[in-house]
This record gives C-alpha cells, structure tokens and sequence, in this order.
C-alpha cells in the first residue's frame, strides 16, 4: 500500500512540474520548434479537389491563391469569416480564394470564394494542419503568407488587416515580374 501512494505521490508531482513548464504546442517545456511545414518560403504540390457545390478547384503553380483551413465550431475562424467574405469578393478576380472546411461546410450559397470539405483530411494533411485556423498565401506554386493563431496575436481582430497586406504584397511582386517578363519578349 506504501509503494501504491509513493507511485502516486510521483506521478502526481511529475504532472505538475509539466503543467508548470510543458508547453501546450510542444510538449517539451520552453523548447521552441519551428512552424510545421509548409513554411514562407516552401513550394507546394498543387491538387485538384471538389467543392461543396460539386465543381473543381484547382490550385496549379501559377497565380496567387488565398487556402485557408477553417472549423466551423472554431471562435477565431468564426471571427475571421466576414474579412474574408469582404477581401475574397475585393480581390476575387486577381487571386483564387478557397477555405477548407475540416468538419462540416457552412451553407453558404452566395460565398465568394471556393468552399472544400476535407472529411478523410486529405488536404489539412497535405498542408501539415493540426490546428485551425490556418491560411496560406501562395504565388506561384510558394508560399509567402502563414496566418495562423501563433503568428497573429489576436486572429479575429489582425487577419484581415495582414491578410489584405499579403495579396496585395502578392500582386504587386507578379505585377513587377510579369512587366520584367514583357521587356524581355520584345
């Protein structure tokens, strides 16, 4: 009976010494690890997938492509929704827009921008999501924009404001290389 308490004494001690110094995202105390991938900077496999609607969305290495990773039971990706309505119906002719719902789609008829359903987590797997939300901004077949919670210190409030930065950031750059391409035509 001794032994019994003494191994529960331990582990007891030890779950506080974790919940004192562990880390909720890494699990190893103040240990800092980097992003999961795919990271600014990463090149992405373009898909092809279906949306709720029954069309196709497809993401090729070519244009800018806003791919955002939502749950409709998630508060930040809840807040997050009308900024995105107003920049994917903004923006919609220059880039593609396209949330991935990981649990069920909101109905949304009128909705600017593409809307997948991810059931098997095909995609959230492809793009290394473990938490939502997460948004990417992709130029070209690479990444250049991440918003997610850790990088943004209040989801609900920064997204739009650093999102809307991120496309134009994005157009502005394929406006330069595409003129850069033109001079070099001729």
């Amino acid at each position: 009976m001794k032994r019994l308490a003494v191994v529960a004494v331990l582990v007891l001690a030890m779950a506080l010494f974790y919940r004192s110094f562990g880390g909720a995202e890494t699990g190893t105390g103040n240990l800092t690890l980097a992003a999961p991938e795919p990271n600014i900077g990463s090149s992405v496999r373009t898909f092809t997938a279906r949306d709720t609607k029954g069309g196709t969305f497809k993401l090729t290495d070519n244009g800018i492509y806003v791919l955002t990773f939502w749950s409709t039971m998630n508060r930040n990706s809840n807040q997050a929704r009308p900024q995105f309505i107003d920049l994917a119906r903004e923006y919609g002719d220059d880039a593609s827009f396209a949330v991935v719902y990981v649990n069920g789609a909101l109905e949304d008829k009128d909705a600017p921008y593409d809307r997948l359903h991810d059931p098997n987590g095909t995609l959230a797997s492809r793009y290394n999501v473990k938490r939502v939300p997460r948004t990417f901004v992709i130029r070209d077949g690479e990444v250049s924009l991440v918003l997610d919670e850790f990088t943004l210190a209040d989801y609900g409030e920064d997204f739009g404001k650093f999102l809307r930065q991120g496309i134009e950031d994005n157009m502005e750059e394929q406006t330069k290389e595409d003129s850069q391409t033109a001079f070099k035509d001729n």
